[in-house]
């Protein structure tokens, strides 16, 4: 999944965002010029307009002004044989405005050379910005390096937690045992890099991780060695908000930090996928949003030819008549005579300059001018419907964030109903004597996991998940783990984790009901099966197969062939037909593809959790 890049930042009221943007973008475009690996070739540009700064760079800059309020534009296009990138910079300055003052905020784009969007590293200007000025969201600092948190500061950054207008996500790391904070701080530094503008991360000291995590409680505290994401708008306290805001596990951190103390790219892009789809997602201030709207429309509107004025002015017409009625060799040369002569050439279609070619040429004129005035009415059309679809995709996002909460809420009470059906089934098969039900503890592994890639995490936990390891196991860890933070892009209420983990479950209680209860059918059969005690979920979220199209289809049974022990097939893989699916309504939802060995090896293989692969219906 590819996302964009945007970051805002409140600059102090005393600045001026517009000379801050202007200086920080040309300070930026000189350092390309330096940079051999670009096509800039100057940097040089004043006032609005379109500049070729190079063969394959383009910089366009749109200025709007009002009383009391400044706008600007700043829009650099680079091509290149990777695709198209596109970086802007907005800056509003309202002296008289109540609360954005002084205002920057960048956006960034890629596009492959076909067509398809690309994920778009930070732009090095906003951490030049960032380091040449101070800038916040709200109260809280956008910072360009991690801050360290010692216990004087913690109320301080509980506050920043607690913020009910921050757009910024607080990213926290806590402490490693036997590992000094500095040398954590300068691990957790190479971690901001794709999310710098969108995050601040902070480093926590020893005691003041006790003294967070106190104030945290345990929904919301920091586990030892992990790092979390605190999006926008946190209710403390509240276990379903707690799945809103992500944990890397120290384990997870640890296997990916390398002995130079940095940590890898996967990692890092993980970290910033949260904060960006945050600020993506997250509705532009109004203030903004004109400013947005008000620039746009003042891009599109057609520059005038002036005719008008050009031929009232008397040396246009003199020229005119002495090249109509005197046109002698001594009045002209002949460079520019020939040049006149394959104008009109080119426009009318001949050589000879008379009244008739001139006024070919005007009417000409006057045909463009009206194909410009109906183009920019039809832009201008076009720009309103624009906003129009916007505002109501907004109005979408919100409506879909509210209901993809309400179906977690709903899926954990399910699931909790689903725990209870058990343990009143196991009771009334067990009891020879006992007629009080007493509900089954919480196991470990019963808790949801906060991500699909905290699935995978467990999934390689000999030690807190060997119960379940020792009927399931994955199979491909690092494809896994990729397809993993693609899910979790674009399910910020983990309601996928949830249940992908569930099937994890559900394919444990079938190897034990398999292996140790002599249970004898497929796992289709186990969960229409009223014979049987262990965890079940509902039949339509598990297919028993695929279609003949798919199995007959050479590239699409490719996709589907996944790794697993020899043991269990000497070629070393097998053809994964069997999977689960969230939805059986959605068919670009993810999916987790396995294979049971009831048989020999006596385990489920999972060989994928992704995004759907490709069939006759999918995207």
């Amino acid at each position: 999944m590819a996302v964009g890049y945007r970051s805002i930042l409140q600059l102090d009221d005393r600045e001026d965002a517009i000379r801050v943007a202007k200086e920080q973008f040309r300070s930026w475009l000189v350092e390309m010029v330096r940079d051999s690996r670009k096509s800039v070739e100057t940097a040089d540009w004043d006032g609005p307009g379109t500049y070729r700064l190079g063969p394959d760079s383009l910089l366009t800059v749109i200025e709007q002004g009002e009383e009391g309020l400044l706008r600007l534009l700043l829009e650099y296009v680079e091509t290149n044989e990777h695709g198209t990138w596109t970086t802007r910079l907005y800056a509003t300055s309202a002296p008289g405005s109540r609360r954005l003052k002084q205002v920057l905020w960048f956006e960034s784009e890629g596009v492959r050379p076909d067509g398809s969007p690309v994920q778009p590293a930070t732009p090095r200007v906003v951490r030049r910005t960032l380091q040449a000025v101070d800038a916040f969201d709200g109260p809280v600092p956008v910072l360009s390096e991690p801050r360290t948190v010692r216990l004087d500061d913690v109320d301080e950054l509980i506050s920043f937690i607690e913020d009910e207008d921050r757009d910024l996500s607080v990213v926290v790391a806590a402490p490693v045992p036997g590992v000094s904070t500095a040398k954590w701080a300068q691990a957790i530094g190479s971690l901001t890099r794709e999310a710098v503008g969108c995050a601040s991360f902070f480093v926590l000291e020893p005691a003041a991780a006790d003294a967070l995590n106190a104030r945290l409680g345990s929904t919301h505290a920091v586990p030892t060695g992990a790092v979390r994401t605190f999006v926008p708008r946190v209710d403390m306290g509240d276990w379903a908000d707690a799945r809103r805001h992500r944990i890397l596990t120290a384990k997870t951190m640890s296997e990916a930090l390398k002995p130079n103390l940095k940590f890898t790219e996967r990692l890092i892009r993980a970290v910033a996928t949260t904060p960006r789809l945050n600020l993506l997602d997250a509705d532009l201030p109004a203030e903004l949003t004109r400013t947005v709207r008000v620039l746009q429309r003042e891009r599109i509107k057609p520059e005038s030819i002036g005719l008008d004025e050009l031929a009232q002015e008397p040396s246009v017409e003199v020229v005119a008549a002495d090249v109509v009625e005197t046109p002698s060799p001594e009045d002209f040369t002949p460079s520019w005579l020939d040049k006149l002569k394959r104008l009109v050439g080119r426009i009318v279609g001949r050589d000879t300059i008379d009244d008739a070619a001139l006024q070919a040429i005007a009417d000409k004129f006057d045909q463009q001018e009206a194909v410009a005035v109906a183009s920019a009415k039809n832009a201008e059309n076009l720009q309103a419907e624009r906003e129009r679809l916007e505002d109501q995709v907004g109005d979408l996002r919100r409506q879909l964030e509210a209901e993809q909460l309400e179906r977690a809420l709903a899926e954990d009470s399910r699931r909790a109903a689903e725990k209870k059906t058990r343990s009143l089934e196991r009771w009334r098969a067990e009891r020879a004597d006992q007629f009080t039900h007493v509900d089954e503890p919480v196991m470990p592994w019963e808790t949801d996991p906060l991500s699909v890639a905290e699935i995978v995490e467990r999934l390689t936990d000999e030690a807190n998940f060997g119960d379940i390891l020792q009927y399931v196991e994955l199979t491909d860890v690092e494809k896994a783990i990729d397809r993993a933070d693609q899910i979790d892009a674009a399910d910020p209420s983990a309601t996928y984790a949830s249940l992908f983990w569930e099937y994890v479950l559900v394919l444990r209680d079938y190897m034990i009901e398999c292996v140790e209860h002599g249970f004898s059918g497929n796992l289709h059969m186990y969960l229409n099966s009223s014979e049987v005690r262990g965890r079940k979920c509902p039949t339509q979220r598990h297919k028993a197969g695929e279609s003949d199209t798919v199995q007959n289809n050479a590239r699409m049974r490719r996709e589907r062939t996944f790794p697993v022990p020899v043991a269990f097939e000497p070629s070393g893989e097998v053809f994964m037909a069997t999977h689960f699916g969230p939805t059986p309504r959605d068919q670009n939802a993810p999916r987790m593809y396995y294979a049971a060995d009831v048989a020999k090896t006596k385990k489920a293989y999972i060989g994928y959790i992704g995004v759907h692969l490709t069939n006759t219906r999918t995207n």
